[in-house]
């Protein structure tokens, strides 16, 4: 019951932090001091309650329970907190007019889809490490496309109500490569933890995810290498986030494999 109160308060305070910044919208401007720090507290609030909501459907004293509902909530849960995190200092809380959505449509989710997989706390860590890398990442690439847009934009001086609410072209490219570089800590950890923790990648039928996860990797790896080396950036900056989260999608496939495979493996926990 009160996993369910929580997953309702967080999801109607979510939908308030929209409501806000549908207004700055509508004014073609970022976030004033005005409606600033009520989208910033609703959405803190409702991080809090999504926090308190998930714990009670993610984690019991025996395992972990995962389901594509509380997956999918995890990854709005990650993609809020990565946000707020940013805003420390950045103005980027219009970023949160696609999150906070999309938050406030899976907080509920664990609720209303079961098929229950408990796994043991130590593939369950891998899992997590693995989805925190997910979402850090496509959240990257959602500040990818919305740069690259961007920019586009202003040279053809087109802009929209949209474009003109989002950060400085600056400030959204600072944050793209910051994304990418915490993404890809985050995905070196979950790779060199799935190396630890999941034996046979082979037998396990895991040479999908394991092939996509590495090709990923190493094309994050030449951006940054580029990046830093060469001073990659703009459109060219875009292009490679978007083609390594690709991979990256596609080897999250072979990760549905991992607890359906070890699922009957949990029955005797």
């Amino acid at each position: 019951m009160i996993s369910i109160l929580s997953a309702l308060m967080a999801s109607s305070l979510y939908l308030l932090s929209s409501y806000y910044l549908m207004r700055c919208v509508r004014h073609k401007e970022t976030a004033g001091l005005s409606l600033r720090m009520p989208i910033l507290v609703s959405a803190a609030f409702a991080l809090v309650l999504h926090t308190i909501s998930l714990t009670l459907t993610l984690f019991t004293p025996e395992s972990m329970v995962f389901s594509f509902g509380n997956g999918l909530s995890l990854i709005g849960w990650i993609g809020v907190f990565s946000l707020l995190l940013i805003t420390i200092n950045k103005p980027t809380e219009s970023l949160g007019i696609f999150i906070f959505p999309l938050a406030a449509s899976v907080t509920l989710l664990p609720h209303l889809l079961g098929d229950l997989h408990p796994i043991a706390y130590s593939l369950g860590l891998h899992v997590v490490i693995s989805i925190f890398a997910y979402s850090v990442l496509g959240l990257a690439t959602a500040q990818a496309i919305l740069f690259s847009i961007q920019e586009k934009r202003f040279q053809k001086r087109n802009l929209t109500n949209l474009i003109q609410a989002l950060p400085p072209l600056q400030v959204m490219e600072k944050t793209l490569i910051q994304l990418v570089i915490i993404g890809f800590v985050i995905l070196t950890l979950a790779l060199l933890s799935g190396a630890y923790f999941i034996d046979n990648f082979f037998d396990q039928k895991l040479a999908h995810k394991t092939f996509f996860s590495v090709l990923a990797w190493i094309t994050y790896l030449l951006f940054l290498w580029g990046h830093f080396q060469f001073g990659w950036r703009g459109q060219k900056a875009a292009r490679y986030t978007i083609w390594a989260y690709s991979f990256l999608a596609i080897s999250y496939i072979g990760t549905q494999g991992v607890l359906i495979i070890m699922q009957p493996q949990a029955a005797g926990l």
